[in-house]
């Protein structure tokens, strides 16, 4: 069985709104050492298990503690809003899911997921100071068609390209955050939605390949401080 396919997001353009595409990949899987910025998905997964999601959070932290500013900067506002926008788009998608007639399983991790990450949008959103209310409509549009199914194993490719590609993002925009509740909130929420594609790749039939558990074909979608809210 072919992986699913990858949301990819190209350069943003001027106007600064994104552009999606989904693109089919070959069989080689993406490195995320190199893709991602030093400390990478896989590298937080490792580090979780040997020091707690605590260091894991801590090891994103490039400067000391005591030049690093608690409360997300101006800067940080901005793209903790798109990252806020992804989850609630997230959410959106499983709803629809939902909505399509899933079951067994595959609707209680669908009702599970799409929880979470309307509670990571409240997260991040009171974390910055603002409200939890718009989502991502480019990212919406790409893949509302393959989320209204009622079969499980299509909804567990798609929903796990989107789980991967969520986690991705926020592990880029870790080198992008210097104020410590930025990164520990985002190193938070990348190590869970790494767990909810495994267990997604696992329901598709598609964790026996380890490529597609710890190397996924995703690339993290390019969020600016400069785009428009």
């Amino acid at each position: 069985m072919a992986g699913p396919p990858t949301l990819e997001l190209l350069r943003c353009p001027p106007s600064g709104k994104a552009v999606v595409r989904m693109t089919p990949k070959g069989p080689s899987p993406v490195d995320l050492e190199s893709a991602a910025p030093a400390s990478s998905r896989r590298s937080l997964i490792g580090a979780l298990g040997a020091v707690g999601l605590a260091g894991a959070a801590a090891l994103t932290i490039a400067r000391p503690a005591s030049a690093a500013p608690n409360s997300p900067t101006e800067t940080e506002k901005m793209l903790l809003r798109q990252a806020m926008e992804l989850e609630l788009t997230a959410e959106a998608l499983y709803q629809d899911a939902i909505a399509a007639g899933l079951t067994d399983d595959a609707l209680a991790l669908a009702v599970v997921f799409a929880d979470n990450h309307v509670t990571y949008a409240d997260k991040i959103a009171g974390a910055a100071g603002f409200s939890a209310k718009t989502r991502n409509e480019e990212v919406y549009e790409a893949l509302k068609s393959a989320f209204a199914t009622s079969n499980a194993e299509a909804f567990a490719e798609v929903a796990a390209t989107l789980e991967n590609t969520a986690a991705a993002t926020h592990t880029a925009l870790l080198a992008e955050y210097v104020s410590v509740d930025a990164r520990t909130l985002t190193a938070s929420i990348v190590v869970v939605e790494a767990r909810m594609a495994t267990v997604l790749t696992d329901l598709g039939g598609l964790a026996s390949d380890l490529d597609n558990v710890f190397q996924p074909d995703t690339e993290p979608l390019q969020l600016t401080a400069g785009a428009a809210s």
